[in-house]
């Protein structure tokens, strides 16, 4: 009898979806999602519609690891050989990227950049940037993560505030000279500026955000020349920012989740104070409020943490960094918190004026259900305080008190 001919084995990888084998590559770097183009034909053309195009320091790494051979020892470089090499894997990184972009056949809907670690600017090659994001607006991009170093001067081009297709913007250390007021962002729930100066910012118009749902505002300046509404914010964040009083436009009732540092609190209670001199008294809906030390000033804000206290009645989340009061403030200033349910303590002292704070401020929470106390990288014989801090008296019975050292 013959041999019966061997069955063919069958590839399940191939017979996968188009949609589940793009979710298979996005969680690969692109330099990696690239190789597989060499398993079989199925893969071959595969990468070049990937939905999440990511170009962070691992593909620069890559880059520059690949044309290294055509360098000279690095320890034997003057500096002029040095600037010609990172300019010659700095331009073979451009190429490859208008590569891929030229080549991509379908919806992209997750576009990342990072430059912020680079060893030259970018500054000549603004063209570049401008085109891929001409490009990527164009093809249904949802997410777009732009980072590079501020000394670039990178001015963001108007077609980011025209695309009607994006949800999320990330920006660090761009410039945002102008914004489209007539058609912006329409479908945009996130916006996060890092490391952006607004000083110059000409919108004569009001621009209003329909949707935006979180708005975060870290390392930036001269925020008030942002002329800007968005009737559905959710949540609000500004960390570390200089001049940061408040666009008036900008709708605080709907914000539930409300994160300052300690320099940004200053600003914001007196832009509260003036929108409370209105008619009707301004009270916040913040239900999570956040609060920790600034980098910039690191001056006492007891007062101003009393006034957040007083318009924000329905806390029931309070994350606080002990070390941005000099003093205290006063106890009976918490006994307003009847809905209160979690409290993270951070940069806990062991001291004797921590442990009396922190043991009369959980009398005063009838909700609590969970404490949970961070130990400061400082701290000084803090074992001698542990199994105390776990069994303070709570005006809850059900609170139950965490430790993280």
């Amino acid at each position: 009898m013959g041999r019966k001919p061997r069955q063919q084995r069958r590839d399940r990888i191939s017979e996968l979806p188009a949609d589940i084998v793009d979710m298979i590559l996005g969680f690969l770097p692109i330099e990696q999602a690239a190789r597989m183009a060499v398993l079989s034909t199925f893969w071959r053309d595969m990468w070049f519609s990937l939905t999440k195009l990511h170009f962070d320091y691992g593909f620069i790494f890559h880059i520059k690891r690949k044309y290294s051979h055509a360098c000279s020892d690095i320890r034997t470089q003057t500096t002029q050989e040095q600037k010609k090499n990172s300019d010659v894997w700095m331009s073979a990184t451009l190429y490859v990227i208008n590569k891929v972009l030229n080549q991509h056949n379908g919806l992209i809907r997750s576009f990342f950049i990072d430059f912020q670690h680079l060893r030259n600017t970018l500054r000549s090659r603004s063209f570049d940037l401008n085109q891929w994001l001409l490009f990527v607006t164009q093809k249904g991009v949802e997410e777009i993560d732009l980072s590079l170093m501020v000394e670039d001067e990178y001015r963001l081009p108007n077609c980011i505030f025209s695309c009607l297709t994006l949800r999320r913007l990330y920006l660090n250390g761009v410039s945002v000279k102008s914004i489209n007021a007539h058609c912006t962002l329409p479908n945009v729930t996130l916006l996060c500026f890092r490391n952006i100066d607004f000083d110059g910012v000409d919108l004569p118009v009001q621009v209003d955000f329909p949707i935006l749902k979180y708005l975060s505002f870290i390392g930036c300046n001269n925020l008030s020349n942002l002329n800007i509404s968005a009737q559905k914010l959710y949540s609000l964040t500004i960390n570390n920012c200089l001049f940061c009083q408040l666009p008036f436009n900008l709708d605080l009732r709907s914000v539930c989740t409300l994160d300052l540092d300690s320099y940004a609190v200053k600003d914001f209670v007196k832009g509260c104070t003036r929108r409370g001199l209105q008619p009707q008294p301004l009270v916040l809906n913040v239900e999570c409020l956040i609060l920790s030390e600034s980098e910039i000033s690191t001056d006492d804000i007891s007062s101003e943490f009393i006034h957040l206290l007083q318009i924000c009645p329905k806390l029931c989340e309070l994350d606080l960094t002990l070390s941005i009061f000099y003093d205290f403030p006063n106890i009976d200033e918490f006994q307003r918190l009847k809905m209160l349910q979690y409290l993270n303590l951070r940069d806990f002292v062991a001291c004797k004026d921590y442990i009396v704070f922190i043991k009369e401020l959980l009398a005063c929470f009838p909700a609590l259900e969970e404490v949970v106390i961070t130990i400061s990288e400082i701290y000084v014989g803090f074992e001698n305080y542990k199994e105390e801090l776990l069994h303070f008296p709570c005006a809850s019975t059900k609170a139950k008190i965490f430790i993280i050292d």
